[in-house]
């Protein structure tokens, strides 16, 4: 592969992973991880539609890659990752000049040969403005979830876990446990009614442990019956002033199958004014945006987040939601709804300086 010229010009990423003979996934990292497909991805890259989960304006995700013929050869997929992140106009677009100027150090650095050493990649490709490190929970959900897309064996503390929230140990064995195995437990959280474990495990868990749990959850789907669950908890929660545990059972929440449960319980919160803390309105714009396109729920929240003592809270999420393609049209017509609160219309006139 040689450098880019007026003549070659700048490849995609997608382009990258084609002429190194890479087989290549990419996964948001910003919101919930979840998986891009390729064509999705060609799409973003070709500025043809927004990135699809932009947050605090910019697109955090993900690419994973592996040579396809080493796979082949040693029938094992050992792929490398690059964690990227680029701006985003207002549009949730791509600032296409940030990808290209990785793509030329990329290209400069290591041409072709993409699937090389890791640690000389590591040497190479470290001093750029474009790369970004997961928090040690988001680190663990995406370890385990790529072993899960890979279908290769969970880390070696996935066991230790399992058999933690199975009622093996004794509940005071929680500081035995390791993030990466309660990260493996919770990618697998559909397999060897692991489910129904943690049903019955939820109320003997310390704070510690459903802080990992909520951070790690909030990736995969979960059934109805752990979420009535979780809403019974988190209703216990309430009525104690547990604010932390609350928030902590709200991310598990996040990949619910029962988007009416969910729908209600986060009206439930929202009318709970005692419950004040940044945390309850930046998860449910972080995790649950999509449930603000029901127009109830919107209101409530935006009025919630309009009276806050922090008046920099609802310019930011305002901002945040309007840049996801999903919630972007909701948004603009908040701007001009004749329902919304007094306290929502003036703090919309601050956003235009009014």
């Amino acid at each position: 592969m040689s450098n880019a010229t007026p003549n070659n010009p700048v490849p995609t990423l997608a382009d990258l992973m084609e002429h190194a003979n890479a087989q290549w996934r990419v996964f948001d990292l910003g919101r919930r991880i979840q998986s891009i497909s390729k064509q999705e991805f060609a799409a973003v890259e070709a500025n043809d539609k927004p990135y699809p989960y932009p947050i605090q304006q910019k697109a955090r995700f993900a690419l994973l890659f592996w040579d396809q013929n080493q796979a082949k050869a040693d029938g094992m997929k050992n792929p490398f990752i690059w964690f990227l992140q680029f701006d985003v106009d207002e549009l949730g677009m791509l600032k296409l000049q940030q990808r290209d100027h990785y793509i030329s150090l990329v290209i400069k650095e290591l041409g072709g040969a993409l699937a090389g050493d890791t640690e000389q990649q590591a040497d190479k490709l470290n001093n750029h403005p474009y790369s970004f490190t997961p928090d040690q929970n988001r680190q663990a959900a995406f370890n385990a979830r790529v072993k899960v897309a890979l279908k290769q064996p969970a880390s070696m503390y996935y066991e230790h876990a399992q058999a933690y929230f199975n009622g093996h140990l004794g509940t005071d064995k929680w500081q035995e446990l390791t993030v990466q195995g309660i990260a493996d437990f919770a990618s697998r959280i559909d397999v060897k009614d692991n489910q129904t474990a943690l049903i019955k495990a939820l109320d003997d868990l310390t704070v510690q442990t459903l802080s990992v749990l909520g951070a790690t959850l909030e990736h995969y789907t979960i059934g109805v019956a752990l979420t009535e669950k979780l809403i019974e908890q988190q209703k216990v929660a309430i009525s104690t002033s547990d604010h932390e545990q609350v928030f902590h059972l709200l991310r598990c929440m996040a990949g619910s199958e029962s988007k009416a449960l969910v729908l209600q319980q986060l009206k439930h919160l929202l009318s709970c004014h005692d419950i004040d803390e940044e945390s309850l309105f930046l998860i449910i714009a972080g995790r649950f945006w999509s449930y603000l396109n029901d127009q109830e729920l919107l209101h409530v929240f935006f009025d919630r987040v309009a009276q806050h003592p922090n008046q920099q809270l609802f310019p930011g999420i305002f901002a945040d939601l309007v840049a996801i393609p999903e919630t972007r049209q909701t948004m603009l017509n908040l701007l001009r709804d004749p329902n919304r609160s007094t306290a929502v219309s003036r703090a919309i006139g601050t956003l235009f300086g009014r």
